[in-house]
């Protein structure tokens, strides 16, 4: 059996889309959708003996960590024919994959999984969350309208850009939307979808983009697609707009972090359901990873790591990070105090886990100091991502 991985070309397409199309169930017309948003030119197949049997996208994007965008590979439909399963082929995508991302200086790379021991074998591990809650609209109990609100349409992401972007800055994790998330985002084929400003239009505070329940298909039920509230009057604004749907609807969901602070503007924390996905994260380049993300300004210091990956070989050895002011430099060499594989690694990058529990977990080691150090340059608000990919 050879296996060949590389890009795809138009005359794999019509094959392409049958595998992947099959493993994630592409309803009609959704390829043409799927394509446009991910481009031709990010799509990926793995051929056994000359015949595709799977295959991956990748959104060329960033991911904001302390304040930064961090260029990253969002990978996306990551399928394999159920008869080629169990033949090393998808392990054999994803190894080509990163070895790929290496070697154009991609420093991370982050997916859903839909099965963790696959992508824990090629080094990602659990970085973030993102946690779904449904909660009766009378647990809102919010009434303020002190800011105006401005119904946006939703046939441009330009509205809703800078207020997103200034969201993600403020915590880590969140993607650097291209116009193809935005897409995903924006576009619903039965267009029943509304989208709002909160405070002046030209320096809005907050925004809500939520899709309109259609009879009762959507259990009684508001889908928030997107929210932000950057102020406390755009928090209380934010659930009186949506308290205001009360009459016709029973309830509201939406995705947010694990400790969602919003709820605590509202009277009651009475969610009905909370449920919580976990993406993961898979360092492609140790040095240019650590160099392009921020840190606590007020946290400087020195980190001696050692490093190990099976996969990506540039990627072993003794580091020395030194973050002053929040900007890091990374050297070569070094004490190597703190020692970890690629993935115990991912978590500790993102904040996701402290240093002193992922010891605890055996995914790194060291000495009580630079365990400190570790998890006081590392810190910063919960990694979560509202979009799925």
């Amino acid at each position: 059996m050879a296996l060949d991985y590389r890009s795809l070309v138009p005359d794999d397409e019509r094959a392409f889309q049958d595998v992947v199309g099959r493993c994630f169930r592409f309803p009609p017309g959704y390829w043409d959708v799927f394509r446009s948003r991910i481009g031709l030119e990010n799509l990926r197949a793995v051929f056994e003996d000359g015949r595709l049997v799977g295959g991956l996208g990748v959104y060329r994007t960033g991911q904001w960590f302390g304040g930064r965008a961090v260029p990253c590979a969002a990978v996306a439909a990551v399928g394999i024919a159920p008869e080629a399963r169990g033949t090393g082929a998808a392990a054999f995508q994803m190894r080509a994959m990163l070895e790929e991302l290496h070697a154009d200086g991609t420093p991370l790379a982050s997916l859903f999984a839909s099965t963790q021991r696959l992508y824990r074998k090629v080094g990602f591990e659990q970085a973030g969350s993102r946690c779904g809650y449904q909660m009766p609209m009378s647990s809102i109990g919010v009434r303020d309208r002190e800011l105006p609100v401005t119904p946006v349409p939703l046939d441009s992401p330009e509205p809703f850009a800078s207020i997103a972007e200034q969201q993600a800055k403020a915590t880590n994790g969140h993607l650097q939307r291209t116009d193809g998330l935005w897409a995903r985002l924006l576009e619903h084929p039965d267009g029943h979808q509304s989208g709002f400003l909160i405070g002046e239009p030209e320096r809005p505070e907050g925004h809500l983009i939520y899709r309109h329940c259609v009879g009762h298909e959507d259990g009684d039920c508001l889908l928030v697609r997107d929210m932000s509230a950057l102020t406390p009057a755009a928090a209380r604004r934010l659930w009186t707009l949506i308290a205001d749907h009360r009459s016709t609807i029973g309830s509201v969901s939406w995705y947010g972090p694990c400790v969602e602070p919003l709820l605590c503007s509202t009277a009651e924390f009475q969610p009905s359901s909370i449920s919580m996905l976990r993406w993961m994260t898979r360092i492609v380049d140790v040095k240019a990873a650590l160099t392009s993300r921020r840190y606590p300004f007020e946290a400087s210091g020195e980190l001696h790591l050692e490093v190990h990956d099976d996969i990506l070989p540039a990627n072993n050895g003794h580091f020395v990070l030194r973050v002053h002011e929040g900007k890091a430099e990374v050297m070569s060499g070094g004490r190597g105090s703190l020692t970890m594989d690629i993935r115990g690694m991912a978590p500790l990058y993102t904040g996701f886990l402290p240093a002193q529990t992922l010891k605890a977990l055996g995914a790194i080691d060291g000495d009580e100091t630079s365990l400190g150090q570790a998890t006081a340059l590392f810190a910063g608000p919960e990694p979560w991502m509202p979009d799925y990919f």
